[in-house]
């Protein structure tokens, strides 16, 4: 399942998102080491506020983490240019990937 929205970031260019949730307790960084291991992309902005995984179509992959005290799971956003199924089909594809390079417990949202 994921959970898409349009996320107007640029006026020329309208972008959607799609959102993976993943069962593991495993810091930001390590879970976007992954997930570039996963796609073949490297992470960007490691030491900043806004790491993410760089995708080549110009979308972006970040991770959101639970707050102190919160378990898991972690939320992936997967932003891509275009519509909500190429958002869609992106979250599919990384889903498939993770689950099979990682064993993480991987889920849709439908939003």
């Amino acid at each position: 399942m994921d959970t898409t929205s349009s996320n107007p970031t640029s006026s020329s260019t309208a972008s959607s998102t799609a959102t993976i949730i993943v069962d593991a307790a495993i810091t930001k960084l390590e879970a976007l080491d992954a997930i570039a291991a996963a796609v073949g992309s490297p992470v960007r902005g490691a030491g900043s506020a806004t790491p993410h995984v760089a995708l080549p179509d110009g979308g972006r992959i970040v991770v959101d983490i639970p707050k102190f005290g919160e378990a898991p799971p972690l939320a992936i956003d997967i932003t891509i240019p275009g519509g909500v199924l190429e958002a869609r089909l992106a979250a599919q594809t990384l889903r498939e990937s993770l689950a099979r390079t990682t064993g993480w417990s991987v889920h849709h949202l439908h939003g």
